[in-house]
């Protein structure tokens, strides 16, 4: 095939979630899981810009069945995927994709092809979202151009391999937009790069052949990116609606996660896949508000939460067989003195039955240290893991759980994890998350 078919390979799926997980980093956590911050006043001019919600699943929605079916076909090596980053009101984003490695091409050809969406608005430091989306359209397309090394045809960095960046065209979609395409270890793709209001939308789709021409065409993958950029586009220019968070994250609440453990929660992200076997993520942020004065350095105890569910399905490897394996392997772990090598290293105490919960359940406390590292503090974790019928159900907790306040002031302590207080709070989630799941 020609390079001059080539438009822009974003290096896969991968891409587009980093697409949706790029954002603006929060203040370091230590090892063991507390922020530590000084703060200052904010500017009086700063005032927050609310931004309309949107989720992954909104997302899907807004591709028609017949057109998604048409590029990525239902099957068994394939599936959907929708995330929902954790929202505030000045920042959100959301994605969703489609892939399937064995699909029917036409002509009898088999094929991998994926399509995938994501979007994001941020309103830095309570300024304007529309501003910062320009700024950073301009900036990605100045990245974009610079990584083109096809040009009429010829690629011009005088390689013979590597992945080829074809010239970036001009499209008519919203308030600005443009499309590059490329050929890379994952196909050929073509990726659409839209503005419309404070929204960056990000389109992709391609993949290659088993069967027959090595690559789909390059008027194929552009037009079908086209087409999806399109109905979007149209979405993310409604008007803000009330968006519900459904499915098995909307079981546990904010106030759920901060009776049993502290306030603020922020969350939660949502991930899924509906493939052969279907998984749940929701993830919360959590760190407790700490009273302080302007200038004040101060940590807070808190962490990351996380529920991860798996929907098995019967038969001799179903949830049963699978949960007895993860008891195997933490008992192996612990056996064995931890698992890990001279970059982190994992100790796990002694894995205990829990009563009560699900059909079985267990809990086990982790500590990954640094070998090379001997000042770092361990950061521990601790997993409630649940058998429930033909699913699976993992809490993680992942932080701090005591101590924290102005750093110097009397009485402060640096925060730790408490594990009987980590093992209470998460037994507590984990009895309304299974009783939720029925």
């Amino acid at each position: 095939m020609a390079v001059a078919a080539v438009v822009l390979l974003a290096a896969g799926a991968a891409g587009i979630w980093f697409f949706l997980q790029s954002r603006q980093p929060e203040p370091p956590a230590s090892s063991t899981g507390e922020r530590r911050r000084t703060v200052t006043s904010p500017s009086p001019s700063a005032k927050p810009v609310k931004l309309r919600a949107v989720t992954g699943d909104q997302l899907c929605s807004a591709v028609p069945d017949a057109l998604r079916k048409s590029l990525v076909t239902d099957g068994r090596y394939g599936g959907r995927q929708a995330s929902t980053s954790a929202a505030t009101e000045t920042e959100k984003r959301a994605a969703c994709a489609w892939h399937n490695s064995k699909m029917d091409v036409g002509g009898g050809v088999l094929g991998h092809r994926s399509l995938t969406i994501a979007v994001s608005a941020r309103s830095p430091d309570g300024g304007s979202a529309l501003d910062h989306a320009k700024d950073r359209f301009e900036a990605d397309r100045k990245g974009h151009e610079r990584r083109v090394n096809v040009r009429d045809g010829k690629r011009t960095d005088g390689r013979t391999s590597g992945s080829a960046f074809g010239e970036l065209k001009e499209l008519d979609h919203g308030d600005a937009s443009y499309s590059q395409s490329s050929i890379g270890h994952s196909g050929l793709k073509a990726a659409v790069f839209v503005r419309q209001g404070p929204w960056l939308i990000q389109v992709e789709y391609g993949g290659s052949n088993r069967t027959g021409a090595k690559y789909p065409s390059g008027d194929e993958v552009r037009a079908a990116a086209g087409k999806v950029a399109e109905r979007v586009t149209a979405e993310m220019a409604k008007a803000a609606g009330k968006v519900k968070l459904d499915g098995p994250c909307a079981i546990l609440t904010a106030g759920n996660v901060e009776s049993a453990l502290f306030r603020t929660a922020e969350g939660p992200s949502v991930g899924g896949s509906d493939g052969r076997i279907k998984h749940t993520t929701c993830t919360w942020r959590i760190s407790e508000e700490v009273a302080h004065e302007p200038g004040q350095e101060f940590t807070a105890r808190g962490g990351e939460l996380r529920v991860h569910l798996v929907d098995w399905g019967g038969g001799d490897s179903g949830a049963k067989f699978q949960f007895d394996r993860e008891a195997a392997k933490y008992d192996r772990y612990r056996a064995k003195g931890g698992i890990g090598d001279t970059t982190t290293h994992t100790d796990y105490e002694p894995r205990r039955q829990l009563s009560g919960l699900g059909e079985q359940a267990f809990v086990v406390l982790s500590s990954t240290t640094r070998p090379n590292k001997p000042d770092d503090k361990p950061m521990r974790e601790i997993l409630v893991k649940v058998l429930t019928g033909d699913r699976t159900v993992d809490l993680t907790f992942r932080g701090t759980t005591a101590g924290g306040g102005v750093v110097g002031a009397d009485g402060y302590q640096e925060p730790v994890l408490e594990p009987a207080a980590a093992e209470r709070a998460l037994t507590k989630l984990a009895r309304t998350f299974v009783t939720g799941l029925k």
